[in-house]
């Protein structure tokens, strides 16, 4: 598997399928919520060219509940006809506030894509649904356009069993690539998120002293480094990869 397949979006399919499968499509894979701003829109694109669909929209917090007291999705149902686009706007409510300001906050756009009755009978319908990380970001830690997130502050060393990442940041950090020449090492399409001030460790078979990692940016691109750490050295060199 390539490396820039890792940093496509996440699907959820009751327990998970392949977005190549659903008819309504976001625009993006990841979102970005800056305070002072009173609204993020987004497209929901039909993909079918044949059949109108109902998308529906909603919040999640971090741990999966639903939750309307701090993002609200307008409109929270819309038809879309074949191969129409529409804009879905997320509010950022007062609520917002209560937030810390020191770090980012992590919640998940849902949109649920309900396709129309078949005339059918013995008919099994399914129901496609893609979430999307979605970050609220205070004006302490606002980037600017085009800034990229600060990998230079993530610090790597090796593991008897993996890497150990160390994020001194503010901002969650998507690992969505550890490999070589575009091979992965991770176990299928598998990531790892830093949230903000964690340390996590990441399990990676036969890992060898120099390998390549890619995080994930805000508009959804792979951001690839080159490391290079061995069974002396378990503190990792990291600078960026030459583009080809």
């Amino acid at each position: 598997m390539k490396a820039t397949d890792i940093a496509k979006g996440m699907i959820l399919f009751l327990s998970a399928t392949s977005l190549t499968y659903a008819a309504i499509l976001p625009d993006r894979t990841r979102l970005i919520l800056n305070q002072g701003d009173k609204s993020l829109s987004l497209r929901l694109i039909n993909k079918s060219p044949t059949l109108p669909y109902l998308a529906q929209s909603w919040i999640e917090d971090q741990t999966g509940v639903k939750d309307r007291d701090y993002i609200s999705t307008v409109p929270p149902l819309v038809r879309l006809e074949p191969g129409e686009q529409t804009q879905v706007r997320l509010m950022g409510l007062s609520a917002l506030a209560r937030l810390p300001s020191d770090r980012e906050s992590l919640f998940y756009y849902n949109v649920r894509e309900i396709p129309p009755r078949s005339e059918g009978q013995n008919v099994v319908q399914i129901a496609m649904q893609s979430r999307l990380k979605l970050f609220w970001r205070p004006k302490a830690i606002r980037l600017n356009t085009g800034q990229s997130l600060p990998w230079k502050s993530i610090k790597l060393s090796r593991t008897e069993n993996g890497l150990h990442f160390m994020n001194s940041t503010p901002y969650h950090m998507t690992i969505g690539y550890v490999g070589i020449d575009g091979k992965t090492l991770l176990k299928g399409t598998s990531s790892l998120m830093l949230v903000p001030f964690s340390e996590q460790t990441l399990s990676v078979k036969n890992l060898p002293s120099q390998f390549q990692v890619g995080y994930i940016g805000d508009f959804g691109g792979l951001n690839l480094y080159k490391i290079s750490c061995n069974a002396v050295q378990r503190e990792c060199d990291s600078q960026p990869a030459q583009k080809e």
